[in-house]
């Protein structure tokens, strides 16, 4: 037997965000009622709260109440969001802030890890590269990969059993050499040593390595090298022993010591600290001494040699992430034509072996590089380091990567993305936020550009001036069914829209 129940609130009945009481910074009591699943901008001179109430309390709201559903060792790893000072608030959804801060300075994150274009040229070179090298792992260059062995063992100890050692490697896409980071640090010899003078006159320029210290006291009673003469009389074997030796175990006087090259010993006490936690001297001696140049065996590719060498109709992974994008979108289309027949050349078909199977990757990806280039991106290409796109490049990036998002019915919050963007790329941004809309989300946008404001579906303008204690509308012929007023006839602002 089926026993049916009538619910108290209709499916739909949550149609709208309500804040109420809303005394955020500058903020004085503001209560507004925002529509869900449609696009509101929200206009006001600079100071009257806009971003107080939308990134403030709204945003700010939604985010902690659903970090609140996180265990408590989580939260404690999160950020802390503060409980924003309003009256009262319902029907939040997950909110997802694009703002115009510029994205981390992790030196492996670029335009394409950021982003799902990498990800997408990932998985189309593992299915279509010659050779075939493995999955799309073994094209990314932020996983190293790893090779271990071993006897499995069961436990039991059995006469004559025969143990096999098995040996595995699992392919990955990280150059050994520069560990996915494109550059490899060298040190400056001339910052670290005056050749012209000796050990014992202080040719060390290291910060502690003072002539009459112990350890340089030391080095002379190593007997590899002397310490009276200067160090560009010194013996190539000398050289090598005083700057790359290998750890060593060397008596001296009345104790034996490690001796290490100076160069291996600056790696291994300084270079691999945090700047940041170095005294001042000793920062300003790394920041003169440490030179970064492109890693020779990868080129700055990032790629191990595998990876390099898998090639989709001749080019490479990383090829394809050095084109500007709007050449790479060139690119994709000519493997979509091929994927659907419409290029019959012989030497399409040839080229790219079971390419028919990716034609629903392929389209995926073309529409995610058009989206780039119609929002005025086209000029970047995916191994731009992510630290160097400016804020509003950031922000249209993000944008791009939500609009391919499988979320609905969420919260997007923008903050002036009209900034930086050339007026006819205007329109296309509009384009994507609708789309956003479109797919069942609730669109708030921070803007002032009349152009964008033209596109909303409703109006919220805080004022009249800093620090207001009411929101209105736009006029009715604006916004249809929203019964407020612009201004009433006497010229005073109308009241809260509740």
């Amino acid at each position: 037997m089926t026993q049916t129940t009538t619910a108290l609130v209709p499916a739909d009945a949550h149609d709208a965000i309500v804040v109420i009481g809303a005394h955020e910074n500058s903020l004085r009591g503001v209560s507004v009622r925002i529509p869900k699943r449609r696009l509101t901008v929200f206009t006001g001179v600079s100071g009257s709260g806009k971003s107080s109430l939308v990134f403030s309390t709204i945003a700010s709201e939604s985010r902690r109440l659903i970090n609140e559903t996180y265990s408590s060792f989580v939260q404690s790893l999160m950020p802390s969001q503060a409980r924003p000072d309003a009256d009262h608030l319902e029907g939040l959804t997950p909110a997802i802030i694009v703002d115009q801060e510029r994205l981390g300075a992790n030196p492996r994150s670029t335009l394409g890890t950021a982003s799902d274009v990498g990800a997408a040229l990932r998985v189309l070179f593992s299915r279509l590269s010659v050779p075939q090298i493995g999955s799309p792992q073994a094209f990314a260059f932020n996983v190293p990969s790893v090779t271990g062995g071993g006897a499995p063992q069961d436990g039991q100890e059995r006469p004559h059993r025969h143990r096999e050692r098995k040996q595995y490697t699992v392919q990955a896409g990280m150059c050994p050499r520069c560990e996915g980071t494109g550059k490899v640090t060298d040190i400056d010899l001339a910052e670290v040593y005056d050749e012209m003078l000796s050990l014992s006159q202080g040719a060390i320029k290291v910060p502690g390595y003072t002539a009459d210290g112990y350890y340089v006291k030391a080095l002379g009673e190593t007997g590899l090298f002397p310490a009276d003469k200067p160090i560009k009389d010194f013996t190539p074997k000398q050289l090598d022993d005083f700057l790359y030796k290998e750890p060593t175990k060397i008596k001296i006087s009345s104790h034996t010591m490690t001796y290490e090259g100076l160069v291996g010993r600056l790696r291994s006490s300084m270079l691999s600290k945090d700047p940041e936690s170095m005294q001042p001297h000793v920062r300003a001696f790394v920041e003169r001494a440490v030179v970064y140049r492109t890693c020779p065996e990868c080129e700055g590719t990032r790629l191990a040699e595998p990876a390099r060498q898998a090639r989709i109709a001749g080019v490479s992974i990383a090829d394809a992430c050095a084109m500007p994008l709007r050449d790479l979108a060139e690119w994709v289309r000519g493997l979509e034509a091929a994927s659907t027949g419409d290029d019959d050349t012989p030497e399409a078909a040839r080229q790219v072996a079971g390419i028919t199977g990716t034609t629903p990757l392929l389209a995926r990806l073309r529409e995610t590089l058009d989206a780039f280039i119609h929002i005025g991106l086209g000029y970047l290409s995916l191994d731009r380091p992510a630290s160097t796109l400016s804020g509003g490049e950031a922000q249209r990036m993000k944008l791009v990567r939500h609009l391919g998002s499988g979320l609905t019915d969420v919260t997007y919050v923008f903050d002036e993305p009209s900034i930086g963007l050339h007026p006819h790329n205007i329109d296309t941004m509009n384009e994507l936020l609708l789309s956003l809309r479109d797919k069942g989300n609730t669109v708030l946008v921070v803007e002032h550009k009349p152009e964008v404001i033209a596109i909303a579906d409703h109006v919220v303008d805080l004022g009249p001036g800093p620090a207001p204690r009411v929101a209105r509308s736009p006029s009715p012929d604006r916004s249809p069914g929203c019964g407020t007023p612009t201004r009433s006839p006497a010229g005073t602002w109308p009241t809260a829209l509740v």
